[in-house]
């Protein structure tokens, strides 16, 4: 399947009933797959009255990554889209692996969406992240269930996170 508006709406659509005007959060780091999925969801908040905003976390793990979170937000606001950085305290920045960067950031974008009413939350992950996944718990020696794939929907913290690019390389993302 190639990866385009209609197609995107499609999947939407199928894994997904919103509110009347929902609002979104969208988790951008500024890379592809995370921009793509913004493009893409700006757009459909147009077709139906939705709102969105992009949240940018910056994991303060290298000195230029402050600058580069405020380089992507002010790319966004001159596309009209809102965005919000939020920054991760040096307190929980112990052992700079990724599982913590993982946590932090999803403790981060959860508690900004409960605080702000939204109930949505979209990530870019897509199927080659969910290769990289399966192969990674299997090399850590995971059991049957810790070998399932990243599900389209799940919640975490009260919050709805949605990946509604799983269906797609990296490789169609870039195109």
């Amino acid at each position: 399947m190639k990866l385009n508006r209609s197609n995107f709406y499609n999947i939407i659509k199928k894994i997904q009933t919103f509110e009347n005007n929902p609002y979104f959060g969208v988790a951008v780091s500024g890379g592809p797959d995370s921009m793509c999925l913004l493009n893409l969801l700006h757009e459909y908040c147009k077709l139906i009255n939705g709102n969105l905003i992009a949240i940018i976390v910056n994991h303060n793990l290298r000195s230029e990554s402050s600058k580069e979170a405020l380089l992507v937000s002010n790319l966004l606001n001159k596309k009209n889209i809102k965005t919000k950085i939020l920054n991760v305290k040096s307190a929980y920045v112990i052992k700079k692996n990724m599982k913590e960067a993982r946590n932090n950031r999803y403790r981060l974008l959860t508690n900004f969406c409960r605080k702000n009413n939204i109930i949505h939350l979209f990530v870019g992950h897509h199927y080659d992240d969910n290769i990289e996944t399966f192969v990674n718990r299997k090399i850590a020696g995971s059991d049957f269930d810790g070998l399932q794939a990243m599900n389209y929907i799940s919640i975490r913290d009260k919050i709805c996170i949605i990946r509604p690019l799983l269906d797609f390389t990296k490789k169609q993302i870039l195109k």
